[in-house]
């Protein structure tokens, strides 16, 4: 993946966890952000969240426990919901995914995101419109 196609990753990431209710302040943000680049790139960690996926997030930020990152991103899921809903995911999708009650896994958000990138879901948005 060339430079210029990870910064566009990034910024779709971005924008659509800031869209979803996450805050970019909080130290879970990061670790979501470059879990889900990471899946974008090797869809297969999806299924290996603890020892694969956090684990090279965790190599990323120079982070030797890996339970801190499960725990910073799954506080940020936490807060969200406290604060939020995730309806948003379903405008983002055009489907109903989530109920008002439901809180997402860290394994639905990040695969979500990743999807949504995938599907080119956000071409559709009018930020992205070149």
């Amino acid at each position: 993946m060339s430079e210029a196609e990870r910064l566009n990753v990034r910024k779709v990431i971005r924008y659509a966890l800031v869209r979803i209710g996450f805050r970019m302040d909080q130290t879970g943000f990061q670790y979501l952000s470059s879990a889900i680049e990471l899946v974008i790139v090797d869809p297969m960690l999806i299924h290996k969240m603890m020892n694969g996926l956090f684990k090279e997030v965790c190599s990323l930020y120079n982070i030797e426990k890996v339970a801190s990152v499960q725990g910073a991103i799954r506080n940020m899921i936490d807060t969200t919901f406290s604060n939020h809903s995730f309806l948003e995911v379903n405008k983002m999708f055009n489907t109903n995914i989530f109920t008002i009650d439901d809180k997402p896994s860290c394994g639905q958000i990040i695969g979500l995101i990743a999807e949504y990138y995938n599907l080119n879901l956000y071409k559709s948005e009018e930020l992205f419109q070149f």
